[in-house]
């Protein structure tokens, strides 16, 4: 059931519906069956999300598998019910009675979430306050901020610069570790909080003010903090620690209780490995993709999801009762699909619907280098694509607010623009070879009535059939690609 409605929330709660194999575009691509099928073998699983089918007929009519989720699935396509700034994460100090947890993976600057606050002393002199900036243990609070200016601390919390909170603000950070214990001055100063109130698993700072009019003139200050965020597993190491790798990011989501909750036996640790080898790989003398973000648990999975595998460019998807992913990078084919491996009829579409096409590309990122702000990288164009579109620019919009530098974000815009080109799908059945192809995968065609000599395309859609006379096939969505997509 739990899956079944993760399916549902991705065509439902984007605002769109699922597009047909025929016109699918890989750069968009939505939860398109209820049953899957193993990628790269022949072993068959039929999973239905919950759900049941009788009669074999039934079962072989709905066995198929699509990418789950495109790197752009909500960027590139219009949105109107959609709030854009829902589960962004909290950039100042909000204070509710129930307020979503925040989640932080890699690092970056965040509000947080108060959920005490006392006054002790003679007239009201202290405020206390606990404030959390994620519901889970982080690695570290790298720097803190009141009101955006740096502050330093002794060992016991106390600032130490600038001097004009010096004497007046004590500060604690918690990291949220399980077994955390409750803060030793808290509970010496304000009597209703005693060593039961540990805060398991919250990382917070516990801040103390001392009112004075000089230190704070403006009233209580804005309490923020640049934070490296979970701790992830890695299954090429079988180790736990903090990492900004987008893979890795992804997994930890599927498998934790405030995502999806997940055995790990229910994700393809192979393919992830890959997919984070591929992502720690030097482009530009720098990590080819890395995962810098916040996001609140008041956002639909599809979109925190979506927003996480934004950073690598990739795509998700589920088969044979585990999730698989892949980040954007050129493999080359290994397998060929010819006349003799044909089933049926071809079809071919040559180019995108115009509502589909755009030749530019602009968006946000945050990061560093940008003081934390979300800013515009820069505009991807191409000339040519111009040209070919009559010579008007036909921009789209592609947020990228878990990309942390400039240079990241436009490669990966980039790679969006150059794939959407590709235009030139191709919808056909095949035979038993077929089954040895997933999603993501590239295979060469070579059809010479279509003009196809060992053609690359990326497989973009798989479905299982079977026919009248029993002949098993596998009808495949198939999209061009090129090399120089991901150069």
């Amino acid at each position: 059931m739990k899956r079944f409605l993760l399916a549902t929330t991705f065509l439902s709660g984007i605002g769109f519906a699922a597009p047909t194999p025929a016109s699918a575009d890989p750069i968009s691509l939505a939860v398109a069956a209820l049953s899957t099928v193993s990628m790269g073998s022949a072993a068959l699983s039929f999973t239905a999300f919950g759900l049941s089918l009788t009669g074999m007929g039934a079962a072989f009519a709905h066995f198929a598998i699509r990418a789950a989720l495109g790197y752009a699935l909500n960027a590139l396509t219009p949105k109107p019910t959609v709030n854009s700034t829902a589960g962004r994460g909290y950039s100042i100090n909000a204070l509710g009675p129930a307020l979503p947890h925040a989640i932080v993976y890699g690092e970056a600057n965040v509000g947080g979430a108060t959920f005490y606050q006392a006054r002790t002393g003679t007239s009201n002199r202290y405020l206390h306050q606990c404030i959390a900036f994620a519901g889970h243990e982080v690695d570290s609070f790298v720097t803190l901020y009141l009101d955006d200016v740096e502050v330093t601390l002794d060992g016991s919390g106390n600032v130490t610069a600038p001097s004009q909170y010096v004497g007046y603000v004590r500060l604690k950070t918690h990291l949220g570790s399980p077994t955390q214990a409750a803060d030793a001055d808290l509970v010496s100063e304000v009597t209703e909080w005693t060593t039961a109130h540990q805060v398991k698993g919250v990382a917070y700072v516990y801040a103390r003010y001392d009112y004075n009019a000089t230190a704070f003139p403006n009233g209580r200050p804005t309490l923020t903090a640049v934070i490296k965020g979970a701790k992830v597993y890695d299954p090429r190491t079988s180790t736990t620690a903090w990492s900004d790798n987008p893979a890795l990011c992804i997994r930890d989501y599927l498998t934790q209780d405030f995502g999806l909750g997940e055995a790990s036996t229910e994700i393809n640790d192979d393919l992830f490995a890959t997919a984070a080898d591929v992502c720690d790989e030097t482009v530009a003398s720098a990590k080819r993709y890395t995962c810098n973000g916040t996001f609140t648990l008041d956002a639909v999975p599809s979109d925190i999801i979506s927003g996480l595998l934004s950073s690598m460019g990739g795509v998700f998807w589920y088969a044979q009762g585990q999730w698989s992913c892949k980040a954007a990078k050129y493999t080359a084919p290994t397998i060929t699909l010819d006349e003799d491996d044909l089933r049926g009829e071809i079809g071919i579409a040559t180019r995108n619907s115009r509502r589909d096409n755009f030749n530019t590309l602009h968006g946000l990122y945050v990061g560093a280098e940008t003081d934390w702000q979300e800013s515009d990288y820069p505009e991807v164009t191409d000339a040519a694509y111009v040209t070919e579109d009559g010579g008007v620019e036909v921009s789209s919009e592609l947020p990228l607010l878990f990309t942390s530098t400039s240079v990241m974000a436009e490669r990966i815009a980039t790679i969006a623009l150059k794939r959407n080109r590709q235009q030139l799908t191709v919808t056909a059945p095949f035979g038993l070879k077929a089954m040895q192809i997933g999603i993501g995968d590239t295979v060469m065609v070579t059809n010479s009535r279509a003009g196809f000599a060992s053609k690359v395309f990326e497989v973009n859609d798989w479905r299982f059939a079977l026919t009248g006379e029993m002949d098993l096939q596998a009808n495949v969505l198939l999209r061009e690609i090129d090399s120089s997509v991901f150069t």
